[in-house]
């Protein structure tokens, strides 16, 4: 004769399992009511950046705040310690400078009459040194100044503004016809080697590369709205290794050496003072200063949200 045997779990093993199965539970609906789960342990944070981006260069020695445009991103944190955090950044932005913003105080400047953009994409991993300890939690530490630095890898395409004249303001032939076609529109400088770069004379002048290395070094202050979320403010400075953010970096290069390599918009757009009633400057004459690289600047606003790891307590039973 046959016999069933069943067995029967003890309460205690009904509890557990019951226990584990509403923690997986808890975990993976990330449950709205924060103060019912407290986070230990060190999580990833996942959230969005928005602020404002800005640049210094031969086009603007400092910051002008009239240049001033905005930026965002999305940023991953990881609480290595209460003292270190490791991050990583997607971040967008866009910078622009015109000599015109000079013009009334610098005689150079107004003759000179260059102006650019670019959007700028970066993605890079940063350390953050928090000064007075993250804890993490409202219970624990929860704010803090920080510093931070790290690497990045960045991709510009500085473009110009081209405005089509017939006659300079002298009434003196300026543009010819074929460039009636490229009036009011956003002229990519890189590829018409506006500084001679690849011609026969100047061959060891090399295009410029557009996706580069820059260096991110600030400051800033984060805090815990909860022990979910945590909101921040940073301002971080970009050292780069180009002097071509702008386009402008060595000297003025004859128009038949730039026009005969690069046609007769890049002789047009590499000496922009005749728009304004000036002559040309001659060959060779400075066109900006290679000895300083050009920098781009965010000040931004953060908000995160614990989304993985670290130690969990659950809900009791």
């Amino acid at each position: 004769m046959s016999r069933n045997y069943y067995i029967c779990p003890s309460t205690s093993t009904m509890r557990t399992a019951k226990a584990l199965i509403l923690c997986s539970i808890a975990f993976i609906a990330w449950p709205l009511h924060a103060q019912k789960k407290l986070f230990k342990g060190k999580p990833i944070e996942f959230g969005i950046t928005l602020g404002a981006a800005n640049y210094m260069g031969d086009l603007s020695k400092s910051v002008a705040l009239q240049e001033t445009k905005p930026m965002g991103g999305l940023i991953c944190r990881f609480n290595l310690s209460d003292w270190v955090t490791l991050r990583g950044n997607a971040l967008f932005g866009q910078i622009s400078a015109d000599d015109k913003n000079y013009a009334d105080v610098d005689a150079f400047r107004k003759q000179r009459n260059l102006n650019f953009r670019s959007n700028i994409v970066e993605f890079g991993g940063t350390i953050e040194w928090n000064l007075a300890g993250f804890g993490e939690t409202q219970t624990g530490t929860p704010s803090t100044p920080f510093l931070f630095a790290g690497v990045s890898v960045f991709k510009f395409n500085p473009k110009t503004l081209f405005k089509y004249m017939p006659a300079d303001p002298n009434g003196v032939a300026l543009h010819g016809s074929e460039l009636q076609k490229y009036d009011n529109q956003w002229i990519e400088l890189q590829p018409l080697g506006t500084e001679g770069q690849e011609t026969t004379k100047y061959n060891d002048r090399r295009r410029y590369p557009l996706t580069q290395i820059s260096i991110p070094i600030g400051a800033g202050y984060k805090r815990q709205w909860n022990d979910v979320w945590a909101w921040g403010v940073e301002l971080g400075v970009r050292k780069t290794f180009t002097d071509y953010l702008d386009d402008v970096s060595i000297d003025y290069v004859d128009d038949q050496i730039v026009g005969g390599n690069s046609g007769s918009l890049a002789a047009a757009l590499k000496d922009r003072g005749p728009e304004v009633g000036y002559q040309k400057f001659d060959n060779g004459l400075g066109r900006g200063n290679s000895a300083n690289k050009d920098w781009y600047m965010f000040l931004n606003f953060t908000i995160t949200r614990k989304i993985i790891g670290g130690k969990t307590i659950c809900f009791q039973f």
